[in-house]
């Protein structure tokens, strides 16, 4: 049999990447830097010893849904799906109750969210899938990501899945951190990379990591 070769890109399907590498880097200018976030934290009388991280309840939903809004809208500088929207889907996540999801949440010294992540299997070649990550940019550089990432390396590890993928947009200013956690590029069937991710042992990661602190509660 013949090898079905790969279809040609179209203009604009060579011209979308570059598009969304022109948008990355433009939403990024607005994004403060970690020496920044560290010098407005101080300023607030925060510390990260004040930021503990936790499992979500079904308590937070309106607070993850809001969240999940604000920080969408930012990221991608685009009005996505509306909070009544993001709090049915948080809301029959919890009720499902399906023991191998998991939702964390990084919540400040007034107790308020400013991150969350969440994750469970993945119906596909990996085990197990990280479909939420987000930040607060006025909390960015501060490690507060890598202790989000690591934890949800455990989560999958104590789970039964070994390896993981994670679905951004190219545009997404925040990329960056995937590659230097050791991420793979994951390409389509023509090589072009659209922003997928993937840990093929979520134990290389944590090894990346180190002993990222996660201050649990």
């Amino acid at each position: 049999m013949v090898p079905r070769m790969p279809q040609s890109l179209s203009l604009w399907e060579r011209v979308k990447p570059l598009v969304a590498d022109v948008q990355r880097r433009i939403i990024g200018l607005s994004r403060p830097t970690g020496a920044v976030n560290a010098r407005r934290l101080a300023e607030r009388g925060e510390t990260l010893d004040t930021i503990v991280m936790r499992d979500a309840v079904a308590a937070d939903t309106p607070a993850l849904a809001a969240l999940h809004v604000t920080l969408w809208n930012r990221t991608y500088r685009m009005r996505g799906p509306s909070v009544a929207t993001r709090l049915a889907q948080w809301n029959r996540l919890f009720s499902e109750g399906d023991l191998r999801e998991f939702v964390l949440v990084l919540e400040d010294r007034e107790r308020r969210i400013i991150g969350f992540a969440r994750g469970g299997p993945h119906d596909g070649p990996f085990d197990g899938e990280l479909n939420k990550i987000y930040l607060r940019w006025e909390y960015h550089g501060l490690g507060l990501g890598r202790r989000m990432m690591a934890e949800a390396a455990r989560r999958f590890l104590d789970r039964g899945m070994r390896s993981f993928i994670l679905f951004a947009e190219r545009s997404n200013p925040t990329i960056g951190f995937y590659d230097r956690l050791g991420g793979e590029r994951l390409r389509d069937g023509r090589g072009q990379f659209h922003g997928a991710y993937a840990w093929r042992d979520a134990r290389t990661l944590l090894g990346t990591l180190g002993t990222a602190d996660a201050k649990f509660r």
